[in-house]
């Protein structure tokens, strides 16, 4: 039996912080947030996505807004930017494995799509895009029922605390990954099943072996 692998897209697949700190000290302004030092910038990375979102004193009802506003500010720069060194190879073997790769991300699904075809990322055709910033856990019950496995034999693999909350929420096990926008020590503490420091650390999660094999 294939195992079912969803990765988050920013952070985990590419590493986008740089071109979302350029796109929000663009966008931030409109929303009346104030300029977002590189210091400020570190101090976030330990936080929430809710704690973020009131530190910068974004209304919740604008930030589905400021998302958007966002991810349009970004696509040019995110196009350019290389994947996270050495997924792509990670990702062959994967698919070698015989295991069934995805991405599951609150960014645009077509920007998701035209990032994995400039980029040449393999066995990532199912995308499920524009989930909003905290409607994964939906989507991953969602995949579970589709695809008619057991959510053990889902895995999803992401780099914050809302992705690992909503694997939680949705009863998927989470492997949280060091390379991305929260320090895997901010993960840990909130106890992901799996942490992975190098993206060959994924080849090595032996849930993965053990629900292949039933």
């Amino acid at each position: 039996m294939a195992i079912h692998i969803l990765f988050d897209f920013d952070g985990t697949l590419v590493d986008s912080l740089e071109a979302a700190y350029t796109a929000f000290r663009q966008v931030g302004p409109e929303f009346g947030c104030a300029p977002l030092s590189r210091e400020r910038l570190e101090r976030l990375r330990g936080m929430h996505a809710l704690e973020v979102v009131h530190a910068l004193g974004v209304p919740m009802y604008r930030l589905p807004q400021l998302a958007t506003r966002m991810r349009r500010a970004m696509r040019a720069d995110l196009m350019e930017t290389a994947p996270i060194e050495g997924i792509g190879e990670v990702l062959e073997m994967l698919l070698q494995r015989g295991h069934r790769l995805g991405i599951l991300s609150s960014n645009a699904r077509a920007s998701v799509h035209e990032y994995i075809r400039r980029h040449r990322l393999p066995g990532l055709e199912a995308v499920v895009g524009g989930t909003g910033l905290f409607g994964k856990a939906g989507a991953l019950r969602r995949q579970v029922r589709r695809q008619g496995i057991a959510a053990e034999c889902l895995i999803y693999v992401g780099d914050e605390l809302r992705d690992l909350e909503a694997a939680r929420e949705a009863q998927v096990p989470f492997a949280a990954v060091a390379w991305g926008y929260t320090p895997l020590a901010r993960l840990a503490a909130a106890g992901p099943d799996y942490q992975c420091r190098h993206p060959r650390d994924l080849l090595t999660i032996h849930a993965w072996i053990e629900c292949g094999e039933r």
